[in-house]
């Protein structure tokens, strides 16, 4: 018997043999011909990639589909193609240039400290490692089972999940692998436990060996004794009460001992995490963010957004939408687009940026009034210090509706206009900014960054970054006051709100709207469910 700890990536319990999943393949040395030929190789390469996954496409759910539809995008983006096709030049052979461009573009986004980017940056290696293997002669298969088995390898990703009947999957554990990985959230959807970081000695077990996942503590359990494998059937019979329960939950309102309601919406990235959102029990996405689409090396066209932000509404079923307009610069950069500034978070960053890129602005709100007709949509400006800021940014928005309407081109005429309040200027002149604005927007990390002067990204002061400071409670209240006053809504969308104990304090502030990461939601409720908002 042997324990094994990774990283939990998608909770529960497993117990059964195992299938090892090898992706390996000896490599006797890439040969490159001429750089012509090579290059015929690759284009060749990229289309039989492309066709590989338009038939996962087909086969899947919309959800899953809409990861191998960006999946498909990617191999005919200009940046990277561009890139590859340098290294041929270069004299490397197709394979190579493929990974080490791949590599390039991956790390680009993976640095961002944003959970969304983290998982196109995956995508991006799920995609180009298939044209690799092709190249290579070693064209991907589809994971074919006929019994119940916990899953074994070095890395999986997405489409290997895909492809695979997920009826028999009843583990997943890798040696490598992310939680914020695409893989990891198909997992989690379908309710398959799952650990990931587990290391090398996670593959010395053998194949067809028994094994015991439990994926809540991370820990795999190789050829478990005659107790442990007991204790473990019984744990499996307990998570499945628990689970019946929380099934339960997301169909519960979240309503305090004391009476007091509070909605609580999830902060998304694209129409797959909508959808789990929705079905985890969220009342609406609190926050889209929409500058993923900016982040692809190129600026994307109106009818690449409109398609964007059309499917995101409609994979809200009617429920509220809520999306931020192009929040890049500082920690997001964006080639052709950001500068390079020596104190970024204090330069050309949210509605700044949009007002020094006016095109790529109105274009953006031109494509999201138009999907406003799919739903329920709401539209927040970031980073606003000056009452300057909302009323320029307004008086864009309506000389865009003028163009929609000289044009002919339907689009939503009532969409609720939102501030979001991220800086201390905003919070002392919220009642100005309330008379202009539809609805109010806490985003509680860069508020806190901002007000005790402290990097969000640096370690050396995470002592100091503390959103439930004294400091920021008073900012909270501040803002709410001004918002009752004249008669909007304000909410919360920064990351803090996914800790049930922090979530309680901002709705005892008079925070009646929370968005958070969506596996907090059912955490955070029954949490707020269990407490009194306003204790006597």
């Amino acid at each position: 018997m042997k324990e094994i700890i990774g990283v939990s990536a998608s909770p529960g319990l497993a117990l059964g043999r195992v299938k090892k999943i090898s992706k390996s393949y000896k490599i006797a040395g890439r040969i490159v011909s001429s750089a012509e030929l090579e290059e015929e190789m690759f284009r060749e390469s990229i289309i039989i990639a492309k066709d590989d996954i338009t038939a996962l496409v087909d086969c899947v759910a919309s959800d899953e589909g809409e990861i191998f539809m960006f999946q498909r995008e990617i191999l005919s983006d200009a940046g990277l193609l561009d890139a590859i096709l340098k290294y041929i030049k270069l004299g490397y052979a197709a394979a190579d240039s493929v990974e080490k461009a791949a590599d390039i573009y991956a790390e680009k986004l993976s640095v961002i400290p944003d959970e969304y980017f983290a998982q196109r940056a995956g995508d991006v290696i799920d995609a180009c490692g298939r044209v690799v293997e092709i190249l290579d002669g070693h064209p991907r298969k589809k994971i074919m089972l006929d019994s119940k088995v916990i899953l074994i390898a070095e890395e999986l990703m997405a489409s290997d999940l895909a492809g695979a009947n997920k009826e028999f999957i009843i583990g997943i554990a890798m040696a490598a692998g992310s939680v914020q990985s695409h893989c990891s959230i198909i997992a989690r959807t379908y309710g398959i436990p799952t650990i990931v970081l587990a290391g090398e000695e996670l593959l010395k077990i053998k194949d067809e060996e028994v094994c015991a996942l439990n994926a809540t503590e991370g820990v795999i359990i190789a050829s478990p004794d005659q107790a442990t494998m007991g204790r473990y059937s019984h744990l499996k019979g307990l998570a499945g009460r628990k689970s019946f329960l929380e099934g339960q939950l997301k169909h519960t309102p979240c309503v305090s001992k004391d009476s007091v309601p509070v909605k609580l919406y999830a902060n998304c990235g694209a129409p797959a995490d909508i959808a789990a959102a929705i079905e985890a029990g969220a009342e609406g996405v609190g926050l889209l963010r929409s500058e993923f689409l900016f982040m692809e090396g190129k600026v994307p066209d109106e009818e690449t957004q409109f398609r964007f932000y059309r499917d995101c509404i409609l994979a809200a079923q009617g429920r509220q939408v809520t999306i931020r307009t192009i929040d890049i610069g500082a920690d997001k950069e964006v080639s052709g687009l950001t500068l390079h500034e020596d104190n970024p978070a204090l330069g050309m960053r949210g509605i700044r940026l949009c007002f020094a890129k006016p095109e790529i602005f109105k274009t953006q709100l031109s494509a999201l009034m138009r999907a406003g007709v799919y739903g329920n949509l709401r539209i927040m400006f970031p980073l606003v210090t000056t009452l300057d800021d909302m009323e320029n940014a307004l008086i864009i928005l309506e000389q865009v509706k003028d163009e929609l309407t000289n044009s002919g081109v339907d689009f939503a005429k009532a969409v609720a206009i939102g501030c979001m309040i991220e800086t201390p200027s905003a919070v002392l002149i919220a009642a100005e900014l309330a008379e202009i604005s539809d609805f109010f927007s806490i985003g509680t990390n860069d508020l806190t960054q901002y007000t005790l002067a402290a990097d969000r990204l640096n370690t050396a002061v995470s002592g100091y970054f503390n959103c439930e400071s004294l400091a920021i409670q008073r900012l909270i209240e501040m803002t709410v006051l001004a918002a009752n006053k004249a008669g909007i809504s304000v909410s919360i969308c920064g990351e803090s709100a996914s800790n049930p104990q922090t979530a309680l304090i901002y709705a005892r502030l008079g925070i009646k709207r929370l968005s958070m990461a969506t596996v907090a939601i059912n955490e955070v409720k029954q949490y707020i469910n269990d407490a009194v908002v306003y204790p006597v």
